[in-house]
C-alpha cells in the first residue's frame, strides 16, 4: 500500500532555532510598529505565544530578548513584558580611553536649557554637595541631546557656585560641558573629581521632557568637581533612560 503524500506544510524545510526566533521577533516588531501592541501594553504571555507560533518557550524567550535588546520591551515583575518604545531608540555609546573622558560628554552632543534658578543648600543638598547648609548655588536643569536627533539622551541637573554660573548663558555652539566652560572662562580647573554611577528611576518631573515612562529604569551618573582649595564648585547629576546611553571603557596599561 502506497504511503499517503505529505501535506505541503510538512514538505517545507524546517527552520533552525535561530531562524525561527528571528521570524517571531520580526512579526512582533511589526505589530508594535503598527500599533497592535501600543506603548505601555503587555505582550501576550509565553504560553499564548508558544501556542500562537507553535514554538518552544526557549525560542519565544530568544525573540523577546532580542526585542528587549533593541529597547522596545522590558520585563516588569508582576506585570509582564511591557512595550516601552514603538521603534528602536538611537542609543549613544561613549567609548572612554582616559580617566579625563569619564568626566565629560564628548563632541556630538548638545545641552538644551530648561530652567535656571538660585537656591541655598538645604541640609539634604549640603550633604550631596559637601558644603555648609545655607550656601548659595545656581541650579541648572537641562537636557542633553545627540546632534541631529530630537530624542534626549539624558536629563541634567547641575549646581554651580555663583561666581562661575555666568557660563550657563555663554554661547556654546560646540556643546562644551560646564566643566570645560568654567575652565575656559575663569581658568578654574578641577583638582579632584568624584564620579558615582548607579541605577535609578525616571522621576515624574523628568518623564515628559525625556519622552520616557515615569518609574522606568535609568542610569544615573553623579560628578563632583573640586578646586585646589578642596571645595566643590560644580556638581552634575545625569539621568539616562534605559537603552539610550552606555559607557564603554577601554584603558591601555602603559
Amino acid at each position: 500500500m502506497a504511503a499517503a503524500p505529505q501535506s505541503p506544510a510538512r514538505q517545507q524545510p524546517s527552520r533552525g532555532p535561530q531562524a525561527r526566533h528571528r521570524v517571531i521577533e520580526t512579526e512582533l516588531l511589526a505589530e508594535i510598529e503598527t500599533g497592535r501592541h501600543r506603548l505601555g501594553d503587555c505582550l501576550p504571555g509565553e504560553h499564548a505565544l508558544c501556542q500562537r507560533f507553535g514554538a518552544s518557550r526557549f525560542t519565544i524567550r530568544q525573540a523577546i530578548r532580542s526585542l528587549a535588546d533593541k529597547g522596545l520591551v522590558a520585563a516588569r515583575p508582576g506585570v509582564g513584558t511591557v512595550v516601552i518604545a514603538t521603534s528602536p531608540p538611537d542609543a549613544f555609546v561613549q567609548t572612554l580611553n582616559s580617566i579625563e573622558e569619564l568626566l565629560q560628554y564628548p563632541a556630538g552632543t548638545s545641552r538644551t536649557q530648561l530652567d535656571v534658578s538660585r537656591a541655598h543648600a538645604t541640609a539634604e543638598m549640603a550633604q550631596m554637595l559637601d558644603c555648609l547648609p545655607g550656601q548659595p548655588w545656581v541650579r541648572l536643569q537641562a537636557m542633553r541631546l545627540l546632534s541631529g536627533t530630537q530624542l534626549p539622551i539624558s536629563w541634567l541637573e547641575a549646581h554651580v557656585l555663583p561666581r562661575f554660573a555666568d557660563v550657563i548663558d555663554h554661547p556654546n555652539p560646540d556643546g562644551a560641558p560646564l566643566l570645560k566652560q568654567i575652565e575656559a572662562a575663569h581658568g578654574h580647573r578641577a583638582a579632584q573629581a568624584q564620579v558615582e554611577i548607579r541605577t535609578g528611576r525616571i522621576s515624574a518631573e523628568q518623564a515628559g521632557p525625556l519622552r520616557a515612562e515615569e518609574g522606568a529604569p535609568a542610569l544615573l551618573i553623579l560628578r563632583r568637581y573640586r578646586g585646589s582649595d578642596g571645595q566643590v564648585y560644580l556638581m552634575t547629576r545625569s539621568s539616562h533612560p534605559e537603552n539610550r546611553f552606555s559607557l564603554n571603557f577601554m584603558f591601555q596599561k602603559q
